[in-house]
């Protein structure tokens, strides 16, 4: 081949999209317990910092979160409980240190600690996959991202402002779901539903007179062979998303209303 040809095709390699990478961030781990010594096991978790949870293990709240407030030396988390969507505290965080049996949500103990999440990551390491929705104040997802929400895609169950959801992400990390369940507290499978679709690193319209005039989505993994970060034209436009869009505002995570079944 001559030096032009590969001149050439070492040019278009250069434009071609790239997915993007997962930065290194670290997720708690919980061993949940039913016991104050930590003896008789209950479930695993794998937990988003900062991610709103449906407290399906107590009527006393509705959501909780865990945030990360230390990892060098004694690692430790703050919990919060919330009377409804991670918005009203319930009472003040009570702090826990990784390693050690302590009270975590409802009547339930655990024993916690941090987790990589990284594509160097070897060992103990997350594998946690999460949708991650940009709205931008420029159309075509141009610029900075001005407002960034974060949700797991393993079927956790999450609350949001008229319920709870849980978002799910098919074998090939391109299709995200998210099933709202309207007015329930706990993801019930007799709530009334509602579904939406997304494609995952693709850019949609907004509004086109205001911000944020364009968002996206995409899965975030430690492997880098499942992270749909390649853009793609656009699909909708703000009309079809003139009911997604108020929710999505609210951190809800709302779909496009053209997938919506």
């Amino acid at each position: 081949m001559s030096s032009r040809g590969l001149a050439l095709i070492s040019l278009l390699v250069a434009w071609l999209p790239r997915p993007r990478q997962a930065a290194d961030t670290l997720d708690v781990y919980v061993r949940m317990y039913r016991d104050s010594n930590c003896f008789e096991r209950q479930d695993e978790l794998l937990l988003l910092d900062g991610g709103c949870y449906a407290n399906t293990y107590s009527n006393l709240t509705k959501g909780y979160k865990v945030k990360i407030v230390s990892f060098d030396g004694q690692q430790k988390v703050d919990i919060y409980d919330y009377e409804d969507n991670c918005n009203t505290q319930f009472r003040p965080p009570r702090t826990i240190r990784a390693n050690t049996c302590e009270r975590f949500v409802g009547g339930f103990f655990a024993n916690i600690d941090l987790r990589l999440r990284s594509s160097t990551c070897v060992g103990d390491c997350s594998r946690l996959a999460v949708a991650v929705q940009r709205f931008y104040s420029e159309a075509l997802c141009k610029g900075l991202a001005y407002q960034v929400y974060n949700y797991p895609v393993q079927n956790e169950c999450m609350r949001w402002s008229n319920g709870t959801q849980v978002f799910l992400v098919d074998p090939t990390n391109t299709n995200i779901t998210q099933i709202d369940y309207i007015g329930d507290d706990r993801c019930s499978s007799t709530a009334l539903t509602r579904t939406y679709t997304m494609v995952g690193g693709q850019c949609y319209y907004l509004y086109a007179d205001r911000a944020p005039r364009s968002f996206s989505w995409t899965i975030d993994r430690a492997d880098a062979a499942g992270i749909s970060g390649v853009s793609r034209p656009l699909l909708y436009s703000a009309q079809t998303l003139a009911l997604a869009a108020p929710l999505a505002m609210l951190g809800s995570g709302a779909f496009s209303q053209a997938s919506c079944s």
